[in-house]
């Protein structure tokens, strides 16, 4: 039995669609029952598949901290399908349930070659984007409100400590506060080189390689089995930041398998600059203008 009508535009990604339309987009999904228990995504593997849940439950975690439970009808992992990008969260039926699943191949070819529903598809996914941002940017400016209460409140606690008489603990305690200001005094945020603005590593160690993360202090690459090298090495080579090539220096401060993060040693000032003009380009995407 096909999803009603009702049930694919109750969808946001399908609302709009005339009940021709939504025939001949229903006419995608396969049934599936689900026991309780059975895995739909895993996160960190990219997205092949868009589920609508018709009934029972599953449930969205991060590892082992459950995000929250998810009852029908609704939408599994549209914007993972359509934008081919990796999961977030693991989704697993939490009851006995029914989907409807269709492939991303078979939805993309479908909406390429019906460019009236894909025009109000796709016109609805850029809705659904922009109210993820506006709720993602909501709950990044409460971080931001939070982090700097806590340096602000670290800050005192750094000065009472230094006022106080000195104890066995006192020290240890200053240091540590130290750290933790300095560190957030750095903003040392990571980010994810975008296809566009790609970043490679160049070191005789390491080869020639995209940079999987990098910030103002660290990079982070995934190498060849055979070329990890050991915890505490140090490497010399050049970053390409889509374009201008700066020296480094840095030593290897966690290996987690073939994924390797290397601390950088302060640049030369024209090399900060290039670096920072470079992150600035790539943080531009997390402002709403």
């Amino acid at each position: 039995m096909p999803l009603s009508n009702d049930q694919l535009r109750s969808i946001p990604l399908l609302a709009g669609l005339n009940d021709d339309q939504c025939k001949a987009i229903s006419e995608l999904f396969e049934h599936v029952d689900l026991s309780a228990g059975t895995t739909l995504c895993v996160a960190g593997a990219l997205a092949g598949e868009f589920f609508i849940l018709e009934s029972g439950s599953v449930k969205l975690s991060d590892g082992d901290r459950v995000d929250f439970e998810v009852r029908p009808p609704a939408p599994i992992g549209e914007l993972g399908a359509l934008g081919g990008i990796h999961r977030n969260v693991n989704v697993v039926a939490n009851t006995d349930s029914t989907v409807w699943r269709v492939s991303r191949d078979t939805l993309a070819k479908f909406l390429q070659t019906h460019s009236d529903i894909g025009l109000i598809v796709y016109q609805n996914l850029t809705s659904v984007v922009a109210d993820k941002i506006h709720r993602d940017q909501l709950r990044l400016q409460d971080m931001r409100e939070n982090l700097i209460a806590t340096q602000k409140q670290m800050k005192a606690l750094r000065e009472f400590v230094l006022e106080s008489e000195d104890t066995s603990v006192s020290e240890r305690i200053h240091d540590d506060l130290s750290t933790l200001i300095d560190h957030n005094r750095r903003i040392n945020y990571r980010i994810a080189p975008p296809a566009p603005l790609p970043v490679r590593v160049r070191d005789e160690n390491l080869g020639e390689l995209p940079v999987e993360e990098l910030s103002r202090t660290h990079f982070s690459v995934v190498v060849d089995a055979d070329r990890v090298p050991e915890k505490g090495a140090r490497l010399n080579g050049v970053l390409t930041l889509a374009g201008p090539e700066i020296a480094f220096t840095g030593k290897v401060i966690r290996l987690n398998e073939e994924r390797v993060t290397v601390a950088l040693d302060p640049f030369i000032a024209e090399y900060s600059e290039e670096l920072e003009g470079y992150l600035s380009r790539v943080q531009m995407v997390d402002f709403v203008v």
